[in-house]
C-alpha cells in the first residue's frame, strides 16, 4: 500500500525469504508460501515505488500491511529532513511531554542550563504557544501524536538556573541574547540514540521575535521540527526550509506520514534495520550540537 494515501500497489514484485517471487494483484494483495514460522527478509520492487527492503513474520493468519514510498515522492528532500545522520531515519518512538519555561532566559553559547529573568509570559501567551505546538506535533508526526503526553508550565524566579535539555521532554522558552549577527531568530536541537530514536528536544526562541512578530507560529513549528529530530530542507518547499516563510506543505505532511510508518534506522532509499525496542526507556543519549 502507498504510505502516502493508503491505496493498494498493484503489479509489484514481492520476494519473501527464499520463496518464489510473486506479484501483487490489482488491489495490492499478495500471498507467499514461507513454510515454517519465522522472520523473513522481504523485498518489494516495481517502477511505481521506491524499492522496499524489510522483514515480515509468517506464516500469519492476519494480513501483513507493507507501506511503500511512491516513486514520484521527493526522496532527496525526505532524506534531508528525516534522515539526518548516516542516511538513517530518526524520530521519536514515544509520545513526548512538553515543558514551557514561561520566564524569559539569558542565552549563552555552549551552556545547557540558563538563568531566568523576571520577565514572564502571560497565561494567554502560554496557551497560544501550547496550542500552536500541539497542532505542529500532530502535523509533523503524521497524526501519530495528536497531543503531548503532558504539558508542564514552569515559572522560575529571576536568577534561577533552568535546564533546557531533558530526556523524554521537549523544552521550549524565550531567550535574550540569541546571536543576532547571522539573523538567527531561534533554533532547536534533539537528543538521539545510536539506533535512531530521538528521546529529547529543546527549542530556543528569540525573545523579541517570538513576542512581537506575527510569524511566530511558523518559527515555533520550524523549531519543533528540530526538537523532533528533523533537519533543514533545501530542495523542496517545507516548513523546514532554512529561512522562515513557508507554511507547512503537502511534502511535510506526506513525509511525516511516511516517516512514522518506518522504524528508526531505516536507510535510504527504504531499507529497514533489525527490530527496534519501541517504548524502551532510556537515560542519556547524544545531544546534537547546534551552533547558532
Amino acid at each position: 500500500m502507498s504510505a502516502v494515501d493508503g491505496t493498494g500497489a498493484a503489479g509489484l514484485s514481492v520476494q519473501v525469504g527464499s520463496a518464489w517471487a510473486v506479484k501483487t494483484d490489482g488491489n495490492g494483495y499478495f500471498e507467499a508460501d514461507v513454510g515454517v514460522p519465522g522472520n523473513y527478509a522481504t523485498t518489494l520492487s516495481g517502477s511505481a515505488i521506491v524499492e522496499r527492503r524489510t522483514t515480515v513474520n509468517g506464516p500469519s493468519g492476519d494480513r501483513v500491511r507493507i507501506s511503500l514510498i511512491p516513486a514520484s515522492f521527493d526522496l532527496q528532500a525526505f532524506d534531508q529532513m528525516f534522515r539526518t545522520a548516516n542516511s538513517r531515519l530518526q524520530r521519536w518512538t514515544t509520545q513526548p511531554a512538553l515543558v514551557v519555561v514561561a520566564s524569559s532566559m539569558v542565552y549563552k553559547t555552549g551552556e545547557s542550563d540558563y538563568a531566568a529573568t523576571s520577565e514572564q509570559m502571560s497565561d494567554d501567551e502560554v496557551n497560544q504557544l501550547v496550542a500552536q505546538l500541539t497542532d505542529g506535533l500532530a502535523l509533523l508526526t503524521g497524526g501519530t501524536y495528536p497531543a503531548f503526553a503532558a504539558v508542564d508550565v514552569e515559572r522560575p524566579a529571576a536568577g534561577d538556573r533552568v535546564s533546557a535539555m531533558r530526556t523524554g521532554k521537549i523544552v521550549v522558552g524565550r531567550y535574550n541574547g540569541i546571536p543576532s549577527f547571522s539573523d538567527i531568530i531561534g533554533y532547536g536541537t534533539w537528543q538521539e540514540q545510536p539506533d535512531g530514536r530521538v528521546t529529547g528536544g529543546s527549542m530556543f526562541l528569540d525573545r523579541d521575535f517570538d513576542r512581537n512578530d506575527s510569524r511566530r507560529r511558523l518559527l515555533r513549528t520550524h523549531e519543533l521540527g528540530h526538537a523532533l529530530g528533523y533537519n533543514h530542507v533545501t530542495t523542496h518547499t517545507s516548513i523546514m526550509n532554512p529561512a522562515i516563510g513557508p507554511e507547512p506543505s503537502d511534502f511535510d505532511r506526506a513525509g511525516a506520514t511516511i516517516a512514522f510508518q518506518r522504524q528508526p534506522g531505516n536507510l535510504t532509499p527504504d531499507t529497514d534495520p533489525g527490530q527496534v525496542a519501541f517504548g524502551k526507556s532510556v537515560s542519556g543519549g547524544r545531544w546534537v550540537p547546534v551552533i547558532p
